[in-house]
């Protein structure tokens, strides 16, 4: 039977971009031996009892619980979600082969996967999915209110059906070495929190829009903006300088993409001879969507005149600024800062 997984890339995101270049599942914990040794939970956490001595009992058993899962629970051709933290959306894939152990790869615990669809927006899943999504493990699956036939629907039409009438709540039984549901896990509140003030920006601050929310608030932190009227903008949305009436040293060139795609190595570029034609001395990349691959890796070689932001880049710089942004600004983004007690349960 087919089953549904979250499997995340990293607490910030730090695998993610590997992940689906390589088309693998990267778990992590890699003080971890060779899991393909233990044949079990019990196994398993024998062997987190002596990789992992400072962890408290209750953490080891939620380690390994969450890697017997990843190692044996899970099957080639279940389907897995991975919610991603650069970007505002999520991957799907299948799961294509067995649990392998690279003692050498970014991430020593690892399973191949085929990626059916590498962004698909959030705010396409209905609230019930979006918040099984939160959960805060690094694998776990999800089993209520027909998650799987609504994933599957997604992919098929980009639109979630919503569970049926008269099944909400179900779930088919679960194999006796396999008892963590995503329904029955604390929720990440921050990473809720973060993605309805992403579904905000994306609905108040679409298209060109978003340039003028990248404008003020540099423009709060003592940059001089000039921001390009909508249209074919040759690779430059915004121009910034610090100074005394903008005339500083300190000039950037942004280059703004509101659009759920992952920005190519074509934008790279454009925004390379933006600096170059502007006489600016850095060039700013917003993406909501990220970047691929090829794109980081020429922003890797451009570190001392390029920098990007994505999703948790941007709202770092609106956390920052909020106080001083706008009325109007405000009234779009209504937020309110609240402290929560950190849960201890991820990876």
């Amino acid at each position: 039977m087919t089953r549904l997984w979250i499997v995340r890339a990293g607490r910030n995101g730090e695998r993610e971009l590997d992940a689906i270049q390589q088309g693998k599942l990267m778990l992590g914990f890699n003080d971890v031996d060779d899991l393909s040794r233990y044949k079990d939970r019990a196994a398993i956490l024998a062997h987190l009892e002596e990789a992992m001595p400072d962890a408290s009992a209750n953490r080891r058993k939620n380690f390994a619980a969450q890697l017997n899962q990843f190692a044996h629970v899970i099957q080639i051709g279940d389907l897995v979600v991975l919610p991603r933290k650069l970007t505002s959306g999520v991957a799907i894939g299948e799961v294509t082969g067995p649990y392998k152990f690279e003692p050498d790869g970014i991430s020593k615990q690892m399973r191949a996967v085929k990626w059916l669809n590498e962004a698909v927006p959030r705010d396409v899943f209905k609230q019930d999915l979006r918040h099984s999504f939160g959960a805060f493990m690094t694998v776990c699956e999800i089993k209520r209110n027909q998650a799987l036939e609504r994933v599957r629907a997604v992919l098929a039409t980009g639109r979630d059906p919503g569970a049926l009438l008269g099944k909400q709540g179900t779930a088919p039984t679960a194999p006796a070495d396999d008892d963590t549901d995503a329904d029955d896990i604390a929720t990440d509140i921050e990473d809720i929190a973060n993605q309805q003030i992403i579904s905000l920006i994306k609905s108040e601050f679409a298209g060109h829009a978003l340039a003028d929310l990248v404008a003020e608030i540099l423009g709060v932190e003592g940059y001089t903006t000039k921001v390009s009227p909508p249209g074919a903008d040759g690779g430059v949305d915004i121009l910034a300088a610090g100074g005394t009436l903008g005339l500083g040293e300190d000039r950037i060139c942004v280059q703004v993409k509101s659009g759920d795609g992952a920005a190519n190595h074509d934008v790279v570029l454009r925004l390379i001879g933006s600096v170059s034609n502007s006489q600016a001395q850095t060039g700013l990349l917003v993406s909501i969507g990220g970047v691929n691959a090829v794109a980081q890796k020429e922003l890797d070689n451009n570190f001392f005149k390029l920098r990007l932001w994505q999703m948790p880049d941007l709202l770092k710089a609106l956390f920052r600024t909020y106080a001083d942004l706008s009325d109007e600004t405000r009234a779009k983004l209504p937020l309110k800062q609240i402290w929560a007690p950190v849960s201890g349960a991820e990876a």
